[in-house]
């Protein structure tokens, strides 16, 4: 597989793309310097964040009758609280995390040839996809830094101080610190591109089980398999509690990117200005749509795994042969889901569709309120 873009190099490329998003945890052996420059590093990333946060905050709060500078700022600020909140998320998660990144690369180590085949259709099925997001992401970033030299502001957001910053070098400090977060924004919704890795490897998993119990033929086959499908539900339940609830932030903190991103480009403002926030809001709908498409597969190929042992030569087996696989049949009549109780339902493509057209309900009733102020 010289020259592609395979697992290991997917996992490579993510640890370092993503390490100001602080997602990856440390391996259980790391020493102890490591994780002190882990932490240290952390309450950087989220000191960074929170203090653009309350900048935000005060000035939508001094300019609350400013209703175009309150959008900006709202859809800005959507980003911006995001960067803490996952941070916290993931480090409560990183024992969870560590299991599961360690099986991972440890099951790829093991895996057969046909194996890494099925692995890299799923890579090569996803590459455009999720290459693309990223370049937009990294556009969208470059924009928001880059706004001072077309608009009449003096730094990317536009949140002000309760001081004095015309003089040097402060407004070069501050502006630095803006630029740097916005870096972290745009890493911060590149991360969900690794909940998505996971998923899209427990999507492969399955795939390769269903292949293993179309072609059974003995007892020991069959006892391995379904050692190895109770271990597969384990370890996807396990994926989908370590992030149930960063997907719930992303669903609620990609509302309010595409809400207040959409207003503020319908709003008479320069096309400078519009194209920024334009771009804010398409990241706000592929945000979850990162989520949503591993997700829906998830949960299509766990059911799957009962198609596949009925298109087996079962009714060649023995008795005992065949009451397992009407066990295993069974426990596959209930998928494997991201979701959080009373909070998130199933995560799929459907619960997708009916989030977009939630969310243009809201664009719709918020325009026609501001259209009647």
């Amino acid at each position: 597989m010289e020259g592609k873009v395979t697992l290991d190099r997917v996992i490579a490329f993510l640890k370092v793309y993503l390490i100001f998003a602080c997602c990856w945890p440390l391996p259980p052996n790391a020493t102890k310097p490591q994780r002190l420059l882990r932490s240290a590093f952390q309450c950087f990333c989220v000191t960074n964040s929170i203090l653009v946060g309350i900048a935000a905050a005060w000035t939508i709060y001094k300019h609350n009758d400013d209703m175009f500078l309150v959008m900006k700022l709202g859809c800005q600020l959507s980003a911006i609280i995001q960067v803490p909140l996952q941070l916290i998320l993931f480090e409560m998660q990183k024992k969870r995390l560590q299991f599961i990144i360690l099986e991972m690369e440890d099951y790829y180590q093991r895996a057969k040839d046909y194996e890494k085949k099925i692995f890299q259709h799923y890579i090569d099925k996803c590459k455009p996809f999720y290459v693309g997001i990223l370049c937009w992401l990294a556009m969208t970033g470059i924009s928001v830094i880059f706004t001072p030299l077309f608009a009449s502001q003096s730094f990317p957001t536009e949140a002000q101080y309760p001081f004095n910053v015309e003089f040097q070098p402060l407004k070069t400090i501050i502006y630095a610190h803006q630029v740097l977060i916005a870096y972290q924004s745009v890493i911060q919704v590149s991360t969900n591109t690794f909940p998505a890795l996971l998923l899209w490897f427990v999507v492969a998993r399955f795939k390769i089980l269903s292949v293993q119990f179309r072609t059974v033929t003995n007892m020991k086959e069959l006892v391995n398999y379904t050692r190895e499908h109770s271990l597969l539900l384990r370890y996807a339940k396990e994926v989908s509690y370590a992030i149930r609830y960063v997907a719930l932030l992303c669903v609620t903190f990609s509302t309010g990117a595409v809400i207040f991103g959409y207003l503020t480009f319908m709003s008479r403002q320069p096309w400078s200005v519009k194209w920024t926030f334009l771009m804010i809001a398409f990241c706000g709908f592929v945000e979850l749509y990162m989520y949503a498409w591993p997700a829906d597969n998830v949960i299509s190929t766990s059911i799957g795994i009962a198609s596949a042992v009925y298109d087996s030569l079962w009714y060649n087996d023995n008795l005992t042969m065949q009451k397992i696989l009407i066990h295993i049949i069974l426990r596959s009549q209930h998928p494997v889901t991201v979701s959080v109780p009373c909070a998130l339902p199933n995560l799929s493509m459907n619960y997708y569709a009916s989030y977009i057209s939630t969310v243009f309900s809201y664009m719709a009733f918020v325009r026609i309120m501001i259209g009647q102020e």
